[in-house]
């Protein structure tokens, strides 16, 4: 089965750009195949007493996501595939599977640090993925 429309969790760690480097050339045997760049932005914003809540952490954040983003893209820039940039404020985990469901994605890259043991369990994001995607999961290490 050829894939059509490729996720990738991106957030420019060395792991993330790997699979950025899998995906292009993914991208080059199928130049129809859309490559969905995800950034998940779970950012813990301070909360005083009062609630109020500081809007520039947020919003600075969201300005480095889409630098983070625009620099993954303008890597991708010789391709012919459609690319599409989306900044989530979710847990990266709920971010990607309901990202797969959302937008149809039918193939998921994305990094693995290669944690073992009880780790894996406990703070794999790859992992998880694999274990609840719907669709194929590649992992790059």
């Amino acid at each position: 089965m050829l894939y059509s429309k490729i996720l990738i969790p991106y957030n420019n760690t060395d792991l993330s750009n790997k699979a950025l480097e899998t995906v292009k050339n993914f991208a080059k045997v199928n130049p129809n195949a859309e490559i969905d760049l995800l950034f998940a932005n779970q950012v813990p914003i301070p909360t005083y007493p009062g609630g109020i809540m500081i809007q520039e952490s947020q919003d600075k954040f969201n300005e480095f996501a889409d630098e983070t983003l625009e620099n993954a893209v303008n890597y991708l820039a010789d391709l012919k595939n459609p690319i599409h940039k989306y900044i989530v404020d979710s847990q990266p985990i709920t971010a990607i599977l309901n990202h797969v469901e959302t937008n149809k994605n039918d193939l998921i890259i994305m990094g693995n640090r290669g944690l073992r043991g009880i780790k894996e369990f406990l703070e794999s994001v790859s992992h998880v993925v694999v274990q609840k995607s719907p669709v194929p999961v590649l992992l790059v290490k």
